[in-house]
C-alpha cells in the first residue's frame, strides 16, 4: 500500500491530544485584570476549554486547561516586580507580526502597530473588559 492511499479495511486513527503553552508576565497593580485577559486570550487563540476556568492569584503559577479534544494549554504567569514602565499584562508570542495579523481577523482592538523596543517586538491590545494587554515577541539585542 502506498503512503497516503486510503483503506477502508483500516479504522480510522486518531490524531495525538497537542499540548500549547502560553506564557504571561503581571505586576501586583495588574493582577485584578489577569484572569478577564486570559480568558479573553484563551478563546481569541481557539482553544476551547471542557469547561469554565479562572485563575486565582497568588495561588497558581501555572494553569493546565484540557479541551473537549484531549488537547492541553499550559498557561505560565509569572509575577514581575512592580515597576513604572511595566502598565499591561504581557502575553508572550514566537511570532508577533503573524498573532497580530490573526488577531486583527478575529475582531481584536489594538491601540498600536507592532513596534520594535528595547525588549523585542509588540502591539497592545484591549480584551473584552477594556484592559491593555501586550503581545510581546522577545528579542536579544547584543552586539557580538
Amino acid at each position: 500500500m502506498s503512503i497516503g492511499a486510503y483503506n477502508n479495511d483500516e479504522p480510522a486513527q486518531a490524531t495525538q491530544p497537542r499540548v500549547f503553552s502560553l506564557r504571561v508576565s503581571y505586576t501586583t497593580e495588574l493582577a485584578a485584570q489577569l484572569d478577564t485577559a486570559l480568558q479573553f486570550v484563551v478563546r481569541k487563540i481557539g482553544f476551547k476549554p471542557s469547561g469554565p476556568f479562572t485563575y486565582s492569584i497568588p495561588s497558581e503559577d501555572n494553569l493546565i486547561l484540557d479541551d473537549t479534544n484531549g488537547n492541553r494549554l499550559i498557561i505560565n504567569c509569572q509575577k514581575l516586580e512592580s515597576n513604572d514602565k511595566i502598565k499591561n499584562i504581557i502575553f508572550y508570542t514566537d511570532d508577533c507580526l503573524r498573532d497580530y495579523h490573526k488577531y486583527i481577523l478575529l475582531g481584536v482592538e489594538f491601540t498600536s502597530r507592532p513596534e520594535y523596543n528595547g525588549s523585542g517586538l509588540q502591539v497592545n491590545f484591549l480584551d473584552h473588559a477594556g484592559n491593555c494587554c501586550t503581545l510581546l515577541e522577545e528579542r536579544i539585542y547584543t552586539e557580538t
